[in-house]
């Protein structure tokens, strides 16, 4: 195997997330290189305290502090002295947070003639009143008039925006990145629901997360999740964390749960309280939550919820050959073999236009003809025996993207995807065929990748303007029931001609350009949308990226296929290899489990 030096490498590499879907904070500008990725900081706050106003400050002066002091989160108190009595009895910055680039241009301008001070700068992004962030479409802008008057001798602020205003350089020291993590359908699974909450001491945070974990899912996951905590819980007392422990205090409600609903709620408060603490006691009433002990739950006692999915055939890449044959890749940069054709499966005798693996490696699915039509041929991967499954048609109509498993072994297709009225179905594992209403508002499906928990949907869709974009969206039910996909969010990263994503233990890979005319090569970002940059180890226009595989698996290693067809993997030390045979390069369409 060809080997390739890598790339630049950023410096922040050292630390690497490993609760996957923990945002990280985005910093320097919506494209950076590197990677900034880390459990969340236990230590104390670190950003600079608010300044209570300068006696006799001029107006563009007073309103310059006030902006720095409403992003001080811990003391709003702070913030109101620049403010009118009433203007300071009139604002809620709970309200959620406005963040804007100051760098590329004066973002606080004096009106001409008049005391009022206007905020104008690129908008990056919002985070609610929860917590959650959502990246701005390119272009946006943020404008705001503070008017300035006199209040006992002195200028003060008389208008108030909806929320606070934070300067994007300020992002990092002020916030920091968390997870709640809630219950996928089947309730054997976490999913990871990304906040930032302000820096604050560990039993502060910790109090706070578990707060924010009892009211429930937030918009992004709506009912897609559930929670084992009865409506109506609460945290009695604070939750102190001492020596790497956090003591959760659960209200009376919790007291008539099952045991598997302890369980579970168990693994949601221990998941979601990692980044501060390896151990957490948790009671109710006195008594232990899990078996009505007390002693102090340990984080490996419910790492089969894991939503990265430690799976070990997750790891193992599959491949659809120029000739439609499909194959399983080796990785291993101490052969020489690039591919083993699955000659003994059942499924070998299909031309595959496009293949999915379930998790575990045992089952594929592809899309392929039958009789002049495109069907999904869904059979065992493994030597076909007299015991064996028979393949399965799927009929479908149109056009139809490659499928994609979760991790119950669910099947899900879209079909239809070039015309007015796309669909997507799934496929169960005992073979029940469900339609999940969906509208995708007059755009195309491009590619569609489902987590591993079967709950959100990861998209590439191309618009009426012909231009791709990345999406994700969960599956939820309606009040009959019956399976939707809703909840969608435009990830807005800020690239062009967009050509694949999917998922990653670190956020999600886009294949895209950072400028119009420039390389198309794989970048990561946050499954909120934040901080998109290009992937550690980048090749540096290398090769132009076309297709890309990965999964949330941490041992995953990315796998691109590039626009002459040449398929090229990224081992650990981030150099990057081409998958070839007999010295020659293989040509595959490569796909992970998922």
């Amino acid at each position: 195997m060809r080997r390739r030096a890598a790339g630049w490498l950023g410096a922040g590499l050292a630390v690497v997330l490993v609760a996957a879907g923990c945002a990280s904070v985005p910093t320097e500008g919506q494209i950076r290189n590197g990677s900034k990725n880390a459990a969340a900081a236990s230590g104390g706050r670190v950003g600079v305290e608010a300044q209570e106003p300068r006696t006799n400050a001029k107006p563009p002066a007073l309103v310059s502090g006030f902006v720095e002091a409403m992003s001080d989160f811990s003391n709003y108190d702070t913030a109101r002295m620049y403010m009118t009595p009433a203007a300071a009895a009139k604002w809620e910055p709970e309200k959620g947070i406005t963040v804007y680039d100051q760098s590329s241009t004066k973002a606080l301008t004096q009106v001409p003639g008049t005391n009022t001070i206007r905020l104008r700068a690129p908008k990056v992004g919002t985070i609610d009143a929860r917590g959650s962030w959502s990246s701005a479409p390119r272009g946006s802008m943020v404008q705001f008039d503070f008017t300035v008057q006199q209040a006992d001798g002195q200028y003060r602020v008389s208008s108030v925006p909806n929320g606070t205003f934070l300067p994007y350089n300020q992002l990092e020291s002020r916030l920091q990145p968390y997870a709640l993590y809630f219950a996928n359908r089947d309730r054997g699974m976490l999913v990871p629901d990304p906040i930032f909450l302000p820096q604050l001491p560990p039993g502060q945070v910790a109090t706070r997360l578990v707060q924010e974990l009892l009211k429930g899912p937030t918009d992004r996951l709506g009912n897609g999740v559930g929670s084992a905590a009865p409506p109506g819980t609460q945290v009695n007392v604070s939750v102190p964390v001492a020596l790497g422990e956090a003591s959760v205090e659960l209200s009376k409600s919790a007291a008539g749960l099952s045991a598997v609903d302890r369980g579970v709620l168990a693994a949601q408060i221990v998941w979601t309280l990692r980044p501060i603490s390896t151990r957490v006691k948790i009671t109710v009433d006195g008594a232990g939550l899990v078996d009505n002990n007390s002693d102090a739950l340990q984080f490996a006692n419910y790492a089969q919820f894991d939503p990265t999915v430690p799976v070990p055939q997750m790891k193992e890449l599959y491949g659809v050959l120029g000739d439609g044959h499909i194959v399983r890749a080796n990785l291993d940069s101490a052969t020489t073999i690039g591919v083993t054709r699955l000659d003994e499966s059942l499924l070998y005798k299909y031309k595959a236009q496009s293949l999915a693996v379930n998790l575990n490696g045992s089952y594929g699915a592809l899309v392929t003809e039958a009789e002049g039509n495109e069907v999904v041929a869904y059979g065992p991967l493994d030597e076909a025996t007299e015991d064996s499954d028979n393949v399965v048609l799927i009929p479908t109509d149109g056009k139809v993207l490659r499928p994609s498993f979760d991790n119950q072994g669910n099947l899900y297709v879209v079909d239809r995807a070039d015309s007015s009225a796309p669909r997507l179905r799934m496929r169960t594992k005992d073979g029940k065929i469900a339609e999940v209403a969906t509208t995708f508002a007059g755009r195309e499906p491009v590619q569609l990748r489902m987590a591993p928990d079967g709950v959100r949907a990861l998209l590439v869709l191309k618009g009426k303007d012909g231009q791709n974009t990345v999406e994700t969206s969960t599956i939820t039910t309606d009040n009959a029931k019956k399976l939707q996909l809703t909840q969608p969010r435009a990830l807005q990263v800020p690239l062009y001609d967009i050509t694949d994503a999917t998922w990653n233990q670190l956020g999600v890979l886009v294949s895209g350009r950072p400028a119009p005319n420039g390389a198309r090569q794989p970048w990561l970002v946050n499954v909120d949308g934040s901080a998109p940059r290009i992937i550690p180890g980048s090749p540096n226009n290398a090769f132009q990226s076309d297709t890309l595989a990965s999964n949330p698996n941490i041992d995953t290693l990315p796998v691109v296929r590039d626009s002459d067809g040449i398929t090229h993997w990224q081992s650990k030390d981030l150099n990057w290899s081409e998958l070839e045979e007999n010295d020659q390069p293989v040509n595959i369409l490569p796909v992970y489990p998922g």
